[in-house]
C-alpha cells in the first residue's frame, strides 16, 4: 500500500524554511517552498512511517516559525 501526504504552511520565509526542512529529507519525502508557501510531499510504504514523518515536520516547523518570530521581534526592537 502507498501512503502519501502533502502538508501546506503559508508564511513570509516559505523559501528559507523549505531550505532548513531539506537538509533532513529521506528519500521519500521532498521540501520545497515558492513564494509564500513550503510544501512538504510524502510518500511511503508504511503508515507507520507516514505518521512518524509528518510529526517531525511540524516539530521542526513549529521550531523554524518561532526562531523567525523571535528574530523579528529582536529586529524591531532595533538592537
Amino acid at each position: 500500500m502507498l501512503c502519501d501526504a502533502e502538508l501546506f504552511l503559508e508564511c513570509d520565509c516559505a523559501e528559507l524554511i523549505a531550505k532548513a526542512l531539506s537538509v533532513d529529507d529521506p528519500a521519500w519525502c521532498r521540501s520545497e517552498g515558492e513564494g509564500k508557501i513550503v510544501r512538504i510531499k510524502i510518500k511511503t510504504e508504511r503508515v507507520e512511517s507516514l505518521l512518524s514523518a509528518c510529526e517531525d515536520y511540524f516539530r521542526t516547523l513549529r521550531a523554524a516559525v518561532n526562531a523567525l518570530e523571535s528574530l523579528k521581534k529582536f529586529e524591531a526592537r532595533g538592537d
